[in-house]
C-alpha cells in the first residue's frame, strides 16, 4: 500500500526518486517552483527539457535529475492557467497528476515528489487545486512514497484537509447517505468490505460508457455522477476497503 504524505517545505531538497516540477510548455525553466527545480539541477535540465518540448497541458514527459542527485529524474508536466474554470481546468490539472504517476511507475519509481500544480503564477485556486490533487492521487497511487510538498501553510493546511477528508456522497433522490459500488469480480477485502455494508456488489457485467452506476443508498436508489466523479469514486472503495482492514489507506500528515 502506497504511503502518501504532505510537507511543508522545499521540494529540492526531497530524496525520492522522481521529482515533479510544474512546468511550462516549453519545458526550460520558468519562475517559482519550475525554476527552483531548475536552478539546482543546473543548465542541463533545461537543454533536456527542450528536445522534449513542447508539452502540451495535463500532459507529464521526463528527464534526468542532473544536479539534483540522489534524485534521479525530473518529471515535468504543464499545469492549466485558470482561467475561471470553465475551460477545462480542473480536467487538465487532474490529467497532470494521473500522467505523472503513471510515468514514474514506468520509471520504476519507489518515491515521488510532487508540487501543487498550477498554484503559483498559473493562477489555480488552492483550495480546488489540492482537492484534486489528493483525490486524483488517492485514486491511481502506485507508486510506493508519495509527497506532497506545499511551498507556504495556506497549500499545507489545503493538501491536509483534502488527504484526510473522507468521500462523502448523498443520494439526490432522498437524501440518504451512499456507498459506493464495486463492479467486477470482488477480492477477498472486497467481499469482506461488502459484507460490512461499506460496499456494494455492482456484479461482473459492466457497460463502461460511464452509466454504470457509482452508488447505492440505503433505499436502494441508484446513481452515477460519470466522469465528473470517477476519482472520487474509486477514492471511497479504496478507503472502505481500508477501514475494514484496520488501515489507514498510508495517509499522513507529519
Amino acid at each position: 500500500m502506497a504511503t502518501i504524505e504532505v510537507v511543508l517545505g522545499d521540494i529540492t531538497a526531497e530524496d525520492v526518486d522522481v521529482i515533479v516540477t510544474a512546468a511550462n510548455e516549453s519545458l526550460t525553466g520558468g519562475g517559482g517552483v519550475d525554476g527552483a527545480i531548475h536552478r539546482a539541477a543546473g543548465p542541463e535540465l533545461a537543454r533536456a527539457g527542450a528536445r522534449l518540448a513542447p508539452c502540451e497541458p495535463g500532459q507529464a514527459v521526463a528527464t534526468p535529475a542532473f544536479g539534483l542527485a540522489p534524485v534521479k529524474h525530473v518529471i515535468h508536466t504543464v499545469g492549466p492557467v485558470w482561467e475561471g474554470g470553465e475551460h477545462g481546468e480542473e480536467e487538465v490539472l487532474t490529467n497532470c497528476y494521473l500522467n505523472s504517476l503513471l510515468l514514474a511507475e514506468d520509471l520504476e519509481a519507489e518515491s515521488i515528489a510532487f508540487p501543487a500544480i498550477a498554484t503559483g503564477v498559473y493562477g489555480f485556486p488552492v483550495d480546488r487545486a489540492a482537492e484534486i490533487a489528493a483525490t486524483t492521487i488517492r485514486s491511481l497511487a502506485i507508486v510506493e512514497r508519495i509527497r506532497l510538498v506545499a511551498f507556504d501553510q495556506e497549500t499545507f493546511d489545503a493538501l491536509s484537509r483534502h488527504l484526510a477528508a473522507p468521500v462523502e456522497e448523498w443520494c439526490p433522490t432522498c437524501g440518504a447517505r451512499a456507498v459506493p459500488i464495486a463492479h467486477g469480480r470482488l477480492t477477498e477485502d472486497g467481499r469482506a468490505a461488502a459484507e460490512a455494508g461499506v460496499v456494494v456488489s455492482g456484479g461482473c457485467f459492466v457497460q463502461g460508457d460511464g452509466t454504470d452506476p457509482q452508488w447505492q443508498c440505503a433505499n436502494g436508489h441508484r446513481w452515477t455522477n460519470g466522469e465528473r466523479g470517477e476519482r472520487r469514486h474509486q477514492v471511497a472503495i479504496a478507503d472502505a476497503v481500508a477501514n475494514v482492514l484496520g488501515e489507514d489507506h498510508g495517509r499522513s500528515v507529519p
